[in-house]
C-alpha cells in the first residue's frame, strides 16, 4: 500500500510541490488501458476499504505487484509493464548507474581537529557487485575489436617524443615503418595482397 500522502500527509517523502511524485491516489477503472506515457493505467475496482497506517485505504492505494513473485521471494517487488520507447532507460537505469559512495567522518576526541585526516571518501560495494567481481565475471563486453588506422602523407609521420629525447624519437620514426607503410610494402611484394583492402589485413 502506498501512502498516506497528499492532503492527508503533505510531509510524506513522495510529496513534491504539493503533489505525489508516484501519482497516487490512482483512479478507479473498470479495465486496463495502455497509455502513451511509460506505464499503463491498471484496472482498479471499487472494493471494501481496509484500515492501515492510521487511515482507511482502498484499491487506489495499492502499488502494482505480482502475487507469485511476492510469495516466491517473500518481498514486495514492484511490477510495471513498460509500453513506450521512453521506458528503455529503466532497463539500464540501475545496472549502469555506477557504484554507491559513502562519505564517512571518523571523529575522536582530539585537542586539534584535523578535517583532512578524519574525512574518508569511500566506495561502497554491495554484496551482488562484490560476488560478481569475486567470480571474475566480465564487467563489460564488446562485439569486435576496433583499431585505429593512422593515415599520413609521405615523410609526414606522427612523431611522439619526450623532452631531451628528440633524437631517439626521430631515429625510431625513421627505422620503424607505420601500419600504412607496411601495407604499401606488402602490396609491392605479394600480388595476392594487392586484392585486399587496408581494413582486411590485420
Amino acid at each position: 500500500m502506498h501512502g498516506p500522502c497528499g492532503i492527508d500527509n503533505p510531509g510524506a517523502p513522495c510529496m513534491e510541490a504539493g503533489q505525489c511524485m508516484k501519482e497516487f491516489l490512482k483512479e478507479f477503472r473498470t479495465e486496463t488501458t495502455m497509455s502513451v506515457s511509460v506505464y499503463p493505467l491498471n484496472r482498479r475496482c471499487p472494493s471494501d476499504t481496509t484500515f492501515g497506517r492510521g487511515r482507511k485505504m482502498d484499491n487506489r492505494f495499492v502499488v502494482s505487484y505480482n502475487p507469485y513473485l511476492l510469495l516466491k521471494y517473500n518481498a514486495h517487488i514492484n511490477v510495471e509493464v513498460c509500453t513506450s520507447l521512453c521506458a528503455v532507460k529503466y532497463i539500464y537505469k540501475y545496472i549502469y548507474k555506477g557504484f554507491d559512495w559513502a562519505n564517512m567522518v571518523l571523529s575522536a576526541r582530539q585537542v586539534q581537529y584535523q578535517e583532512i585526516v578524519n574525512y574518508i571518501d569511500a566506495r561502497y560495494v554491495r554484496a551482488p557487485e562484490a560476488m560478481w567481481r569475486l567470480l571474475g565475471s566480465h564487467m563489460h563486453d564488446r562485439l569486435h575489436a576496433v583499431m585505429r588506422r593512422p593515415v599520413h602523407l609521405p615523410n609526414q609521420k606522427r612523431v611522439t617524443f619526450k623532452d631531451d629525447h628528440e633524437e631517439e624519437a626521430l631515429e625510431a620514426a625513421r627505422s620503424r615503418p607505420t601500419m600504412l607503410e607496411t601495407w604499401f610494402q606488402l602490396n609491392q611484394s605479394d600480388p595476392h595482397d594487392q586484392t585486399l583492402l587496408n581494413t582486411d589485413i590485420p
